[in-house]
């Protein structure tokens, strides 16, 4: 990641921290108002809505930069190649050079949707000009073009940081084995998914073990691989999911995957997908409360959702509307009750599960860098004025009198 993303990210952490105690009452308004003021970041930021319009019609003028040419020389494929290999690196000039180091936007949406222009001009300047080459000819330079969107997200995604570069890498990681079986005419779909889910496997491996070493690394860098994690996980379930039950998509989309180029199966494969449809939301759950990990948690929720409605299509348990009605009834019970024993026991915990709302660790840590700022700025504690006793130093005798016997 670029060094001035991964500074102006430090000065954001550090503020947003601090309001996060403030929030908390950790540390004192005025305490919070001297962060802000002493890390104030260096990089232009804008909320969300700003960043969708400027990346809406930064795209919008791009292309109406490159139609005009083509549209005033009447260019024909090849005129528009050029146009893009034109385009292409300008784009990645403008948003690397004028707007984040000269400007230092820091994802306001103008620098992002340039340089993922840059990626798909790129991309389609391999692909257009093998149109009329032949067939053999266009579908290698369109698996082409997929290698060179696979790449390019990737850098955007280790330079930048960003996550719906990892987003787009993946989704192209995940669609080349079915492209690649495609351009060598390899109808063999089975194999075409069994290597799509070792590749998402060891994606998914690979993101959690970085993730393992998060504490070096910029925040861009960790959103990007929560979202490879993500991303992965989804794919893998998916791709179970799409095979367990493949007479649900028949019925609802007219399409059976597994079924171009002959039906690949064995008696032992629906069980055994059916089973992972069933397992993996359980292991996405288990692993986010081993690891206090809110993302996971989300994933195992949705995955589970998901196979509530289609566990029913492969196992017959009943009518799908008693179904989800008893899952749900059965769902809620298990949180109420689980609420209900944390809060009987001592100070409303059981060990270390709490039913109260606590600042989480992973997600709201205490940050080194924040620890840093707020430290000075915490009220230093009074001494004792009162004193207390203090012995005079002098030597105590009696003053009783004395009798003799």
């Amino acid at each position: 990641m670029i060094a001035l993303y991964a500074q102006g990210e430090e000065r954001v952490q550090v503020v947003e921290e601090s309001r996060r105690w403030e929030e908390a009452e950790l540390i004192s308004p005025a305490q919070a108002a001297a962060v802000r003021e002493r890390y104030r970041p260096e990089l232009v930021r804008v909320n969300l809505f700003i960043r969708i319009l400027l990346a809406f019609f930064t795209a919008i003028g791009v292309v109406a930069l490159v139609a005009l040419p083509a549209v005033l020389l009447r260019v024909e494929q090849t005129g528009v190649t050029l146009l893009f290999l034109l385009f292409a690196p300008l784009c990645a000039w403008v948003a690397d050079r004028q707007l984040i180091h000269g400007r230092r936007l820091h994802r306001c949406g103008a620098e992002e949707m340039l340089l993922f222009m840059a990626v798909v001009f790129l991309a389609l300047a391999i692909g257009i000009p093998a149109h009329d080459l032949g067939r053999s000819v266009e579908r290698w330079s369109w698996l082409a073009a997929h290698g060179i969107i696979l790449i390019g997200a990737t850098g955007l995604a280790i330079r930048y940081g960003y996550a719906l570069a990892a987003l787009g890498a993946v989704a192209a990681l995940a669609a080349l084995p079915f492209h690649l079986a495609d351009a060598l005419h390899w109808y063999r779909p089975g194999w075409s998914r069994v290597i799509l889910f070792l590749l998402l496997v060891t994606l998914g491996i690979w993101a959690q073990r970085r993730l393992g070493q998060r504490e070096g690394l910029p925040r861009g860098t960790i959103w990007s691989l929560e979202t490879v994690r993500l991303a992965a996980l989804a794919g893998i379930y998916l791709d179970v999911n799409l095979f367990a039950h493949r007479l649900l998509w028949l019925d609802w989309l007219g399409w059976m995957p597994g079924t171009s180029g002959g039906n690949w199966s064995a008696p032992w494969v629906d069980p055994i997908y059916a089973a992972l449809t069933a397992l993996l939301p359980v292991a996405a759950v288990g692993l986010g409360i081993i690891h206090r990990d809110r993302a996971l948690l989300w994933c195992g929720v949705f995955t589970g959702t998901a196979s509530i409605f289609t566990l029913k299509y492969f196992y017959h348990l009943g009518y799908l509307a008693e179904q989800l009605t008893i899952a749900g009834l059965v769902l809620g019970g298990l949180a109420f009750g689980l609420l209900r024993w944390l809060q009987s026991g001592p100070d409303r915990r059981r060990g270390a599960f709490t039913a109260e709302p606590l600042l989480e660790p992973r997600l709201y840590g205490l940050d080194t860098e924040a620890l840093a700022a707020i430290q000075p700025l915490a009220p230093t504690p009074k001494e004792d004025q009162s004193g207390g006793f203090r012995g005079g130093g002098g030597e105590f005798r009696g003053g009783g009198a004395s009798g003799s016997y």
